[in-house]
């Protein structure tokens, strides 16, 4: 099915349909090894993946499947922590969840490649905190609306190099294609002498869906505007908002504290025991 057809029939769902679908998804959970052992009793957490894939029922098991298999296989690169748990790190705006969406309505994700300083932190710490976002992204927004992930890479560390091996590249790319968003854009700024290497390095990993998402605008503020529109961006990226508070911003993502580490507790923690 194209992925036209599939919004069309998305479309049309009613919301007995939907929850048919739902039922029956769980019908296929019960009937898992791995998946049985977690109580996937909140439908809005099936939603995430049923959303993510049009609610079809076979696509979404299959990515909840790959999600539960990673987690099982390589627990570290799964979080269980919660926000305050990584308040030091998230203060150091690493990352952020900008406050309006691109120009299709996907949540915007900022990586600031310049704060991940490879002598003061690790990877798997990094991981963390992403996993910390994008828990806040999907509990405020629909996995049906994608994700869209602006990545500054200004005075990128060349010590975080040593992170770019095939394992983790691999695994961070399955871990990408797993996640129940439906569809994600990459954005590329700014730019750094070693943007071709590192490119070079990571391209042979990167299936076509990724490829295909990947802009690099580098230093080119109007490029990056088609997508994203300038009055939410910076003056940094080219935009007109300069009043992005990001001490708000991490505040808001600590009050829902209690509420991602509940979601970690109940959906990841039993497996990791």
């Amino acid at each position: 099915m194209s992925s036209s057809e599939k919004m069309v029939e998305e479309l049309c769902l009613d919301e007995d349909e939907k929850k048919r679908r739902v039922d029956e998804l769980k019908r296929m959970i019960q009937d898992d090894k791995i998946l049985s052992r977690f109580p996937f009793t909140d439908e809005v957490y099936l939603d995430r993946f049923l959303g993510g894939t049009s609610f079809v029922v076979e696509e979404a098991f299959a990515r909840l499947k790959t999600y539960y298999e990673l987690l099982s296989e390589f627990p570290e690169w799964f979080t269980t922590d919660p926000p305050m748990a990584k308040k030091h790190l998230i203060e150091k705006e690493i990352r952020a969840v900008l406050s309006e969406t691109d120009r299709e309505g996907r949540p915007i994700y900022l990586v600031k490649l310049a704060n991940c300083n490879p002598s003061k932190m690790e990877l798997l710490e990094i991981v963390a905190v992403d996993d910390i976002w994008i828990e806040s992204i999907l509990l405020n927004s629909p996995s049906e609306k994608g994700l869209c992930v602006l990545v500054d890479i200004a005075n990128f560390h060349l010590k975080s190099v040593k992170w770019l091996t095939p394992h983790n590249i691999k695994t961070a790319v399955k871990k990408i294609q797993c996640l129940p968003f439906k569809d994600y854009r990459f954005h590329v700024v700014n730019n750094h002498m070693m943007v071709k290497p590192v490119v070079k390095i990571l391209w042979p990993f990167l299936p076509d869906s990724i490829k295909d998402v990947i802009k690099f605008h580098f230093d080119d503020r109007d490029s990056l505007h088609e997508f994203i529109d300038p009055h939410i961006l910076p003056p940094e990226y080219g935009g007109r908002n300069s009043d992005i508070d990001y001490k708000g911003i991490f505040r808001q993502l600590f009050e829902q504290n209690e509420r991602i580490f509940e979601s970690f507790r109940l959906y990841r923690q039993l497996q990791l025991v």
